[in-house]
């Protein structure tokens, strides 16, 4: 019997100088090169999602989108269960065997496929539980979206271990512009309502998983062994269980949204949490995928993953809390710009989950730090605990309707990122005022950019400005208003990252572009006499 060939594991720290110095800053430049093409998704990803959800707010009801929302709750668990955390150990794994790569393809293929057959069947009651019959109909034609997407988690996570995110980005670019742009778009105009959703869905997987598959081909043959199953299976499976109380707590509230206050109900309340999510998806999210694999690379190494994870604080800290002073005043013009003015019930909902921004987008820091270290069961409890609160918080908020769930959902965001933030902290040795002096720089900006944003509000509406002139102003005042503020930054509230960056991050191994970056850097209108 052949041995197994071993795949190149991502260079690691040894106690050699010379090599550890090398290895560090080679992965240093892989992951600066992740984040690079990362942040380079975001930009081009958000404007293009925020097309789409101009348009397709505008040609279907919040009814169309309220019912799909009832399926797609079903389909994501279908799909935690389907995936069973094999992408997550792939990545996790420092030593990995091309048996491991088959047997995680047979799993994933053959689970997606089973449990797509399941969902086919459990359809009809579904619907009859919503008491929406059409539900159970969207479910049995996204089943399909099941069996292509379990065939695209080993190439998709194996381009994610390998921190190819340019790859990733064509896939992802690709696919969400012809599954939505084009298809759920031509479909809405020709009337096909809530269907233009659902094949826009089934598109894009299958778009995305043919471009994955294309840039890191699976190993098509089906393998079952003991020992590579095992070695899978062990850490995939308790990452499966935090991955399903973390799907209870995103979808808790459709849930009973859809259950006990209706399909157009539960329209208003995705369309507000669509537009207060985008920040944490394609910030937070975004970066995760790029955090994680880097900080599990670096497990060994405590003191390089504690200053990523301060300085990330610090970043994200300050890319949102300015967002949501923002959100809270230009609430009402934002909804009637992007979604229209039919819309207008979701207004209360967007201003109180704006809230939650920060807690979520800091929390993705929390759960790679604790993940990268291995540490599944830490997040395991919480994650439950989290859950259960988003369910019988939902619950008891209904009763008050819209404002009353997304008010109850606020309050267990917040503790859910206390219990994260905790559980870091101890991981990485470090108390709360480190991390609380990090959000001092973000605390100072949005201070004084919701002063004169609420002062320009007034006069706006006083002159009778129309809703998109208001928010174009306001982007242009808001805007000013940050670098200002952090120009003039008294010490106590100046960036530590930016110096940081500058002294410890190897742009020379990156070339010309690292060497423009760091020009760049150095050239910001940010104090760099800070001391650290």
């Amino acid at each position: 019997m052949n041995s197994p060939t071993v795949l190149p594991p991502v260079p690691r720290t040894t106690p050699v100088e010379s090599k550890n110095s090398a290895d560090v800053a080679g992965l240093s430049a892989r992951s600066l090169s992740g984040i690079g093409w990362s942040s380079l998704t975001v930009m081009l990803k958000a404007p293009l999602t925020l097309l789409v959800l101009v348009v397709l707010s505008r040609l279907l009801t919040p009814n169309d989108f309220g019912l799909v929302s009832m399926a797609w709750i079903l389909m994501e668990l279908a799909a935690k269960f389907g995936q069973t955390g094999i992408g997550h150990a792939l990545i996790q794994r420092h030593e990995l065997t091309d048996r491991h790569v088959e047997v995680g393809f047979t799993f994933s293929a053959v689970l997606g496929a089973a449990v797509a057959v399941g969902v086919w069947l459990f359809a009809p009651h579904y619907g009859r539980f919503f008491d929406e019959p059409s539900v159970s109909s969207f479910l049995q034609v996204l089943c399909v979206a099941l069996v292509i997407g379990g065939m695209g988690v080993v190439p998709e996570h194996i381009l994610r271990r390998n921190l190819r995110f340019k790859q990733l980005m064509v896939a992802d670019l690709l696919s969400y512009s012809v599954g939505y742009g084009i298809t759920a778009t031509i479909l809405a105009f020709q009337g096909f309502g809530a269907w233009a959703l659902a094949w826009g869905e089934i598109v894009r997987v299958l778009i995305r998983t043919g471009t994955t598959a294309l840039y890191s081909p699976p190993r098509l043959r089906l393998r079952l062994t003991a020992r590579e199953a095992t070695d899978l299976i062990s850490h995939g499976a308790a990452y499966s269980v935090t991955q399903v109380f973390d799907f209870i707590v995103r979808t808790g509230g459709y849930f009973v949204v859809g259950r006990w206050l209706g399909a157009t109900a539960l329209g208003y309340y995705t369309r507000a949490d669509r537009l207060a999510s985008l920040p944490f998806q394609y910030l937070g999210g975004n970066l995760f995928e790029v955090i994680f694999p880097a900080m599990a690379q670096r497990q060994q190494r405590v003191d390089l993953v504690r200053a990523v994870y301060l300085h990330g604080v610090e970043m994200l800290a300050l890319a949102v809390l300015p967002v949501i002073a923002f959100v809270l005043l230009y609430a009402p013009e934002i909804v009637t710009v992007i979604l229209g003015e039919q819309w207008d019930a979701a207004v209360p909902v967007l201003r109180i989950f704006a809230i939650g921004i920060p807690f979520q987008t800091i929390g993705i820091l929390n759960v790679a730090a604790v993940r990268a270290s291995g540490a599944v069961s830490k997040e395991t409890w919480r994650q439950a605990a989290h859950a259960f609160l988003v369910i019988f918080g939902a619950w008891l908020g209904s009763h008050w309707d819209l404002t009353g769930v997304a008010v109850a959902l606020l309050g267990t965001q917040i503790v859910a990122c206390l219990l994260m933030t905790q559980a870091a902290l101890s991981i990485l040795g470090l108390g709360p005022r480190p991390l609380l002096r990090c959000g001092l720089p973000a605390l100072w900006s949005s201070g004084w950019a919701a002063v004169v944003l609420w002062l320009t509000t007034g006069q706006f509406q006083a002159w009778g400005m129309s809703d998109g002139s208001a928010v174009s102003f306001g982007i242009l005042i808001w805007t000013i208003v940050i670098v200002a503020t952090m120009y003039c930054a008294p010490p106590c509230a100046r960036l530590l990252s930016i110096p940081w960056a500058l002294a410890h991050v190897p742009f020379d191994v990156m070339g010309t572009p690292g060497r423009y970056l760091r020009s760049g850097l150095g050239r910001l209108p940010v104090p760099m006499n800070t001391s650290q």
